[in-house]
């Protein structure tokens, strides 16, 4: 079988695209291999519409990068390439395990020889849609004139220093967004459990014993937790009993009830709600659709560099809109949880 190779826009290599990008920009040279993002269609060209469609390999090598960066493709989210402005995934309502599974799933047991008859017992499965629409993000930087001279450095800088400003601006929305012409986050989701705090302290220990209580039985084999870095000290004086400590709280493999320890800045401050973070990304989707740059010299005349502009179309939400009724338990349990601000 041959392996797929994503299209290159016929260039030969990334530098040589955004090469080719910034003379269009500067000098309004035109490559027929370039090809205009306008405002309702594409078309080769000049630009003229604020960009060109970066081709698929150099965007994906873009976002290559985010995705070692990133906290939340990362780790287990659902990214799905997108063509339209509007993406719709079917999904099962799954509120409720207490008298079914999964939306709607049932089984029921019958004796051996005994008529099969399902009446009052087998009930549709109850389906919901969640939309996607990617929403424009826009990023800039600057570059020196002297990288255009290499290709193979110029591409290499301009794929490292996009993608991990968008590993870190996605990371930011897909946590904290709040649905309004970006991303819905986690934070402001159905689906997050905030739990309350324990005291006046920023956490301690029986705090994470309390987020970990309500974490879905099958994100234990993917959540990580996310902390705000002025709660480190708080993670190091944070105990448990003598017989527990060494095996739920490990701080020189940065794991806390054996899962992965993530210090970021993207969570909220120190003792407010969103702090500490317990996460399984698996139940987040992100959809992808299309990336386009544009050069110009702009104020960067004076000192010898480009200005680049890159959009990007994408959008975030959790697979979940609200917390799971367990088929035996007293808490609700969800694939997000949080602490609530200190009192």
């Amino acid at each position: 079988m041959q392996k797929y190779r994503a299209p290159t826009g016929g260039f030969s290599c990334a530098g040589e695209f955004y090469a080719s990008v910034r003379r269009a920009g500067l000098e309004q040279s035109r490559d027929n291999r370039l090809i205009t993002k306008t405002a309702g269609h594409m078309e080769e060209g000049e630009d003229s519409q604020g960009g060109f469609l970066v081709p698929e390999q150099w965007a994906a090598d873009i976002l290559h990068v985010a995705l070692e960066e990133s906290i939340v493709r990362g780790n287990g989210a659902i990214a799905l390439p997108c063509t339209s402005d509007s993406f719709k995934l079917r999904t099962l309502v799954d509120s409720n395990r207490a008298t079914n599974f999964f939306g709607g799933v049932n089984f029921y047991w019958i004796a051996e020889a005994a008529q099969k008859s399902a009446a009052g017992k087998i009930t549709k499965p109850a389906l919901g849609t969640i939309e996607l629409n990617p929403h424009k993000l826009i990023g800039s930087c600057y570059s020196s004139d002297e990288l255009v001279s290499d290709y193979g450095v110029f591409g290499q800088f301009m794929e490292i220093a996009f993608g991990r400003a968008l590993a870190f601006v996605e990371d930011d929305y897909f946590i904290n967004g709040n649905g309004a012409g970006q991303p819905l986050g986690i934070m402001g989701s159905g689906a997050m459990i905030t739990v309350t705090r324990n005291g006046l302290a920023a956490v301690n220990f029986t705090d994470f014993a309390h987020l970990a209580e309500r974490l879905l039985p099958d994100s234990w084999k993917r959540a990580v937790w996310m902390l705000n870095a002025d709660l480190v000290d708080e993670l190091f004086e944070a105990t448990a009993s003598a017989a527990n400590q060494a095996t739920v709280l490990d701080l020189s493999t940065r794991t806390l009830f054996g899962r992965p320890i993530i210090v970021t800045e993207k969570c909220a401050a120190a003792g407010t709600t969103g702090d500490i973070i317990l996460a399984d990304w698996g139940h987040y989707v992100i959809a992808d659709r299309e990336m386009y740059i544009a050069a110009s010299r702009e104020v960067g005349l004076l000192t010898d560099e480009t200005f680049w502009k890159i959009v990007l179309r994408v959008d975030g939400q959790p697979l979940m809109t609200a917390a799971i009724t367990p088929r035996r338990g007293a808490n609700t349990l969800s694939a997000f949880v949080t602490l609530t601000t200190s009192s």
